[in-house]
């Protein structure tokens, strides 16, 4: 969310996010076009990928990507439809923003397991994104309806405040993407049979455009252009959580390991063309995954220490298609 000032003169506030020309409301409506036709693909393409609708990562992943039609909406109203009650509009932003924002995080939190052996520390990145969701999402919040009443105080919290969280909430997002990175690069060090640098030159240049995403939202906001940001901020995430599908298809491709026929896995994409995910520590591990007479099972190698349950992680792939286990 934020605030747009045309002239940067006449005030600021929630309550004056107006495109200030015609140009602008032809690039705003541009966005939310893309926009919603990202969402919609994304959630086609989320409900016909996996093949159990159970686990924190298909949830996260279809509820952010579904939170994208109705949060677009809700600023196509406040933007283009004055009859409609302001606080209406302001509502159906804020909801969604949090599906948004947040659940793009648990969704990166979520792909964490697949690669990260640690429960404690998934646990406690677990309790950092709660943490800032109610350090950043409440004051937002609180002071955005406030805005909305053109008090100066409430007007100059707010403006404050959004940025602050923009900058907080990107930061989470590039921390748990380093994560990922660096659990990513490990794992590939254990499988020097794969050609490794071209899986992690793609995992690098996925994330780099994540980033660079990130900070044209930042660059955006300090730049004055509000009315821009807020519907460029939603055309950012339908396109990170596309390249989610691209990151998660190279995750899979280390982690089974050579194809039984000696080939390439990466000239194969259709063998990860759909999988399921439960991570450990929101579901049961799936039953009967590994029992299966027709499937493959490649384990990842466990760290030295890590013992009992919940201490490894496996990939089943049975009739071309992936399974995740416990």
């Amino acid at each position: 969310m934020s605030a747009f000032d045309e002239s940067h003169k006449q005030g600021s506030g929630f309550s004056a996010v107006i495109p200030g020309d015609t140009v602008q409301k032809y690039v705003i409506s541009a966005f939310a076009a893309i926009t919603w036709y990202n969402a919609i693909e994304l959630v086609v393409l989320c409900l016909t990928t996996f093949q159990r609708y159970r686990g924190c990562y298909f949830w996260s992943l279809l509820i952010t990507s579904f939170s994208l039609i109705p949060h677009v909406l809700g600023y196509t109203l406040f933007l283009f439809t004055p009859f409609v009650s302001r606080y209406i509009s302001v509502t159906l932003i804020v909801l969604t923003w949090y599906c948004m924002v947040t659940g793009h995080s648990l969704v990166l939190w979520s792909r964490l397991h697949l690669v990260l052996q640690h429960p404690k520390l998934l646990h406690w990145i677990l309790g950092l994104i709660i943490l800032d969701a109610v350090l950043f999402h409440v004051p937002t919040t609180v002071l955005l309806y406030g805005a909305l009443t053109k008090a100066p105080a409430w007007q100059a919290g707010y403006n404050a405040m959004e940025r602050i969280q923009l900058i907080a909430f990107c930061v989470q997002e590039a921390f748990l993407s380093g994560i990922y990175v660096y659990e990513t690069i490990r794992m590939l060090r254990l499988r020097p049979e794969r050609p490794r640098h071209l899986i992690l030159t793609q995992l690098l240049i996925i994330n780099i455009a994540i980033l660079i995403l990130d900070l044209a939202v930042v660059a955006i906001e300090y730049a004055g252009y509000y009315a821009l940001q807020v519907m460029f901020k939603p055309v950012a995430y339908s396109i990170k959580l596309k390249l989610e599908y691209a990151i998660l298809g190279r995750l899979v491709q280390i982690a089974k390991g050579p194809s039984l026929d000696g080939s390439d896995p990466l000239s194969n994409p259709s063998a990860t063309s759909a999988f399921v995910t439960t991570p450990q520590g929101w579901e049961e591990c799936l039953e009967g995954g590994g029992r299966n007479s027709n499937a493959t099972t490649v384990v990842r190698p466990m760290e030295s220490g890590e013992s009992g349950r919940g201490s490894h992680a496996s990939i089943v792939r049975s009739r071309g298609s992936l399974v995740s286990t416990c």
